[in-house]
């Protein structure tokens, strides 16, 4: 996915500052595509440079003139056009699974802190999906349920994506405590699995 293009899409809802961008990078999307203050702003100002968006200077009284950010029609044209093109293949780069590729190389110990130490992690990122979910309920502001479609659609997404990384982590954990983790019963989990 490219930076340009989900600032297009945000630019598409609203006009909005570079600093209103990253809040909503933050706020909606952060959980399958981060982007940092620095580079919202090399996109906009390249965005700029091609047309694809225009700015208004609105002055303030106690700070320095706020950019606000507008799609050109060109800009949303470009938008339309990626949104209808199939989307490239994602290359995936998950240093757990290197980390238990090699699991034969860890003591027993260290291999139940390092799935413990996960399964928290993946238990905090659901935590974190959970509040999402309460504050987008807690929002009446949204005249047109439409708009909630794909936020709402992205979110189901990550929730299902994280609960099936927990559940994972969690029978891995189960098996392992249980002095059951082996080859054997990997293979027999895989058969199960790939039947469904």
């Amino acid at each position: 996915m490219s930076l340009r293009h989900a600032i297009l899409g945000f630019l598409s809802l609203r006009p909005l500052t570079g600093y209103d961008l990253k809040r909503y990078f933050d706020n909606s999307i952060r959980h399958f595509w981060s982007a940092d203050q620095a580079g919202i702003y090399r996109a906009l100002n390249d965005l700029s440079d091609e047309g694809l968006v225009t700015h208004e200077r609105v002055a303030q009284q106690t700070r320095p003139d706020r950019k606000v950010y507008h799609a050109t029609p060109a800009g949303l044209a470009a938008l339309d056009a990626w949104l209808a093109a199939p989307a490239p293949a994602v290359v995936r780069r998950e240093p757990l699974l290197i980390k238990l590729f090699f699991a034969k190389r860890l003591a027993p110990e260290a291999l139940r802190q390092l799935l413990e130490e996960e399964l928290a992690s993946v238990e905090a990122e659901l935590e974190t999906f959970r509040g999402i979910v309460a504050s987008i309920r807690a929002e009446p502001n949204t005249s047109d349920e439409s708009e909630l479609l794909g936020p709402l659609i992205t979110l189901t997404n990550g929730v299902r994506t994280v609960a099936a990384q927990r559940d994972w982590l969690r029978a891995l954990l189960g098996m392992q405590v249980a002095g059951a983790l082996t080859a054997g019963a990997l293979f027999e989990e895989l058969a199960e699995q790939l039947q469904r």
